[in-house]
């Protein structure tokens, strides 16, 4: 299996996180990849930074893109994806507020080598992701197949959807109904950043859109 990642990252504030996890993701990726950041509309800094990374790696395996409005994680990663280059074949979501592990790589790999119906691998384990069984999250990885054959993540803004619901809520059922599986890894290769503490103005903002809290 020649194997080729393009990796988006969706950003949105928490430039000290951003930095964390993109920078671990640069250490521990050993796969031929490609990485585009997609930031929607971020106002800490976080657009300067990627600008002068950008100029600072001058490095074609590396896009930025910067929207005017935050479009939410589903439009940020479609976008995102479509600007993977041709001989990629797997296609990846990174959130901002996880770093990767040693090892993360070999484990993506292992997981599609087994299972040849596999369309989608979460990057979190069942534990982590509290055994939900509706979607794997929204760090993950699919067969670019899946993207040609039209699967793409729901756009519609977080504010819009039912209380608790988000993009992810729709994707993995999205990739059942196109006939393949999606799966977890059985081993942790992501370390959260988030804190989720409401007395943070970020997380108020993203748990209020989500009315995960009112």
């Amino acid at each position: 299996m020649g194997v080729k990642i393009h990796t988006v990252f969706v950003t949105y504030n928490r430039l000290e996180l951003t930095k964390i996890a993109i920078s671990s993701y640069l250490e521990t990726v050993t796969l031929p990849y490609s990485l585009c950041v997609v930031d929607n509309a971020s106002t800490d800094g976080t657009r300067n930074w990627l600008l002068d990374l950008l100029s600072e790696k001058r490095d074609e395996k590396l896009t930025v893109v910067l929207f005017d409005r935050n479009y939410y994680p589903g439009r940020a990663c479609n976008i995102g994806w479509q600007t993977a280059p041709g001989d990629t074949t797997l296609l990846q979501r990174a959130d901002n507020d996880f770093a990767f592990l040693p090892g993360w790589c070999d484990l993506v790999v292992e997981a599609f080598l087994r299972n040849e119906r596999l369309g989608q691998l979460g990057l979190r384990t069942d534990e982590e992701e509290c055994f939900v069984k509706m979607n794997v999250g929204g760090n993950c990885v699919i067969r670019r197949e899946l993207w040609e054959n039209g699967l793409r993540y729901d756009e519609t803004p977080w504010t819009d959807y039912p209380p608790g619901y988000s993009e992810d809520s729709y994707f993995s059922p999205a990739v059942q109904a196109m006939g393949w599986e999606w799966d977890r890894v059985d081993v942790s290769c992501l370390r959260s950043l988030a804190s989720g503490d409401l007395s943070d103005p970020y997380y108020r903002e993203s748990y209020g859109a989500r009315r995960i809290v009112s």
